[in-house]
């Protein structure tokens, strides 16, 4: 599997205060850390998957693309509201993984944009953190 790419993530501070560091390769994610969001999605995995119940606090959000993909835009709305997000990727890439800082007890929606081979697709999933 190749690296994910940790992109630079511009939050709301006041809700995240997320670092605002370069893209950087990053080592490979763990086997077995992503289900399936949607069937006809271009995104095939996160972690916190979709669905899923995780333990607090999330630290990163990890999104897995199938063909790979220029990842725009990431929105997560939780209990504090809604965190808004701004994706600097290098190019077209199958895995990213974005830095939060973490997540606590929840529930949350993240909406997505990307761009693929020219082509335009977004999508939304939710994961509880408890």
């Amino acid at each position: 599997m190749k690296a994910p790419v940790r992109c630079a993530v511009f939050a709301a501070a006041i809700l995240l205060g997320i670092p605002t560091s370069g893209c950087a390769e990053q080592p490979a994610l763990p086997t077995g850390a992503a289900a399936a969001p949607a069937k006809d999605s271009i995104l095939i995995g996160s972690n916190p998957a979709a669905g899923s119940t995780v333990s607090a606090p999330v630290d990163s959000l990890e999104l897995h693309f199938k063909p790979p993909a220029r990842l725009g835009e990431v929105t997560i709305k939780g209990p504090e509201g809604t965190m808004p997000t701004m994706v600097h990727a290098v190019g077209e890439v199958a895995d990213y993984s974005i830095p939060l800082s973490g997540l606590g007890p929840g529930s949350y929606t993240v909406s997505w944009k990307a761009t693929s081979g020219g082509r335009n697709h977004e999508g939304t999933f939710a994961f509880t953190v408890k």
